[in-house]
């Protein structure tokens, strides 16, 4: 084999290692993004499940016409300002706020994660 024709094959495989590395590189960072993109799907998921939690909550509240969350009022949850003692669901927290308004009650909860709110209204005639 003559010495060029080494040096080429050697050439051929630096090149093909570094296009075997890209390829490597490129499949790790691309399935980091998928499951931050993922963890944030779950954690939306949860703070709606814990808003739709909380409105159970005070719903079952005015049911039982008994203020079982010690905020003072029935039909809210955690309404006092202290975001310290609010309820927590699976990893989420919850607030729900009751409004009376002529033609029923207006329960809006929020469920809040680390990186996600949602928000429900129910309204109840």
């Amino acid at each position: 084999m003559k010495a060029a024709e080494r040096g080429s094959i050697g050439i051929a495989m630096i090149a093909a290692l570094v296009l075997v590395e890209v390829v490597i590189v490129v499949a790790v960072l691309g399935g980091g993004l998928q499951h931050d993109l993922t963890l944030q799907r779950i954690d939306t998921n949860r703070a709606f499940y814990a808003a739709e939690a909380g409105a159970a909550m005070a719903t079952r509240e005015v049911w039982m016409n008994t203020d079982e969350d010690g905020d003072g009022t029935i039909g809210s949850i955690s309404d006092d300002g202290d975001s310290d003692n609010n309820p927590v669901v699976g990893e989420a927290s919850v607030v729900v706020l009751r409004t009376d308004l002529a033609e029923g009650v207006l329960f809006v909860a929020t469920g809040r994660t680390a990186h996600a709110r949602r928000r429900v209204e129910l309204r109840v005639k």
